[in-house]
C-alpha cells in the first residue's frame, strides 16, 4: 500500500511540475503550491488517500450563520467539487478521500486536480461565504425552534 501511495503521488506532483519529496515510509506528503500548501497523506486503515488544505479562518462575528452556510455547502458538495469542509480549530479546511483499490493514476490525477481547485475556488471567495452567511436569512424564532423541536420528536 505504501509502494501504490507514493508511486500515485510522485508520478502526479511531477505531471504538474511540483517539485516536492515524497520519502518512503512516511505517511504525509506537505506540497507547496505558491502561497499555500496542502497535504497528501495515506489512511492506510482506510485504504485510501486523503487530500486536505486550509481554506480560511472562521469570521470573528456570525460564527452561526458562517457554520450554517458550510453546512451548506456540504451538503450535495455545493461548491466543494466533491470535497467535504472541516473545523479544525478555527480553521476551515477541505478534505477529500480516494479509496485505492483499483485507483489508476489518470484518475487520482483527475480526482488531485478537482480537490485543487475546488480548494483554490474556497480560498478566493472565502470572504463571500462569510457575507453569503451574514446576508443569510434572519434567525429562527422562539416559535419556529418550537415547532421543529415538535416535529423531530414525532
Amino acid at each position: 500500500m505504501q509502494k501504490r501511495f507514493i508511486e500515485l503521488v510522485s508520478s502526479f506532483l511531477a505531471e504538474a511540475g511540483i517539485e516536492c519529496p515524497v520519502v518512503p515510509g512516511e505517511n504525509i506528503v506537505t506540497v507547496p503550491v505558491g502561497d499555500f500548501s496542502f497535504n497528501i497523506g495515506l489512511f492506510e486503515a482506510k485504504n485510501a488517500i486523503v487530500m486536505q488544505g486550509v481554506a480560511g479562518i472562521v469570521p470573528a462575528s456570525g460564527r452561526e450563520a458562517f457554520y450554517a452556510e458550510l453546512l451548506r455547502m456540504n451538503s450535495l458538495f455545493r461548491g466543494t467539487n466533491g470535497a467535504t469542509a472541516g473545523l479544525e480549530g478555527d480553521t476551515v479546511t477541505m478534505q477529500a478521500i480516494m479509496h485505492m483499490e483499483g485507483l489508476t493514476q489518470e484518475a487520482f490525477n483527475a480526482q488531485a486536480v478537482t480537490f485543487l481547485e475546488a480548494l483554490a475556488a474556497a480560498m478566493e471567495g472565502f470572504d463571500t461565504i462569510a457575507e453569503r452567511a451574514a446576508s443569510a436569512a434572519p434567525e429562527a424564532s422562539d416559535a419556529d425552534i418550537l415547532a421543529m423541536q415538535n416535529m423531530l420528536r414525532i
